[in-house]
C-alpha cells in the first residue's frame, strides 16, 4: 500500500501546572494547492489509534475527515448536495492534526457566542481559568446543543477527481439546535499549518447520531450551555 509522509510535526506541551499535551500534524493547509492537493498520510498507517482525535481533508479535497476516540469518520458530498457521513480507516489525507488523550476533564462552559473570535476566545478564557498554557497547542471538545451553526465540506479542486463540480470548492450547510460535539484544536503559533490564518482554532462539529459532520464556520449561541472538555493533566 502507498504510503506518502513528507513532514511530521511534534508538538509538546509542558507546563509548570503539569499540563503535558501532544499535538502532531501532517502537512500543512499552506502548502495543500502548491503540492496539488496530494495526500501526506493513510489514516490505517497510523501505530496508535487507541484514545485518537483528529481533523484532516480527505483524499483530494474530496470532504472533511474527523476521528472521534478511535472512531473515523469521512464526510463527502453527493450528486444531490447532501453532506455523507461515513466510517473508514482506508482513507488518505493531504493535511491532519491530532492527538492521544486518554482522559478528559471536564468543566461547564457558559458563554455568549455570535462569532468563531468569542468562541475560541471562550475557550482559552476557560482553559487559562483551569491552569493550561495556552500559549502551547492543545485539543479540545465541547458536547451539548448548539443553536446555530454554519459549516461546509469541501470539493474537488480538479475535474479528474471524483466529485468534482465546475466552480464549487465546497457545500455550505446551516444547522439549528444541533445536538452534538465539537472538535477543535487551539494553537497561537501554527496558523496556516492546522489552523486558518486568521484563527488560533481549527474545529469540525460531528452530531450525535453521527450522520452530519463538517468544518465550522460560524456559530451563534447567545446563551451557550455546553461541556467542555480538555485534557486530563495525566495524560
Amino acid at each position: 500500500m502507498r504510503t506518502l509522509i513528507f513532514s511530521i510535526s511534534w508538538l509538546f506541551s509542558v507546563c509548570a501546572t503539569g499540563q503535558i499535551t501532544l499535538v502532531r500534524s501532517v502537512g500543512s493547509m499552506n502548502n495543500m494547492g502548491k503540492e496539488n492537493f496530494a495526500p501526506h498520510i493513510n489514516l490505517d498507517t497510523l501505530s496508535s489509534k487507541t484514545h485518537f482525535f483528529c481533523l484532516g481533508l480527505l483524499g483530494r479535497m474530496q470532504g472533511e475527515i474527523t476521528v472521534l476516540n478511535g472512531k473515523p469518520l469521512g464526510a463527502s458530498v453527493n450528486e444531490k448536495g447532501e453532506g455523507v457521513v461515513q466510517e473508514n480507516w482506508q482513507i488518505e489525507a493531504p493535511f491532519f492534526v491530532y492527538a492521544n488523550v486518554a482522559k478528559w476533564e471536564k468543566y461547564k462552559f457558559r458563554a455568549k457566542i455570535t462569532n468563531l473570535e468569542d468562541f475560541q476566545k471562550a475557550v482559552a478564557q476557560l482553559a487559562q481559568q483551569n491552569g493550561f498554557d495556552v500559549q502551547q497547542p492543545f485539543p479540545f471538545r465541547l458536547e451539548g446543543t448548539i443553536a446555530t451553526l454554519t459549516t461546509h465540506i469541501v470539493m474537488p479542486r480538479s475535474a479528474e477527481i471524483p466529485g468534482y463540480k465546475s466552480n464549487k470548492n465546497q457545500t455550505d450547510y446551516s444547522l439549528k439546535d444541533q445536538k452534538g460535539q465539537l472538535l477543535g484544536f487551539y494553537s497561537e503559533k501554527h496558523q496556516g499549518i492546522y489552523t486558518p490564518k486568521n484563527s488560533f482554532i481549527h474545529v469540525h462539529f460531528v452530531s450525535k447520531d453521527k450522520k452530519t459532520m463538517g468544518h465550522v464556520d460560524k456559530i451563534n449561541d447567545e446563551e451557550a450551555k455546553l461541556t467542555l472538555y480538555l485534557p486530563a493533566k495525566s495524560n
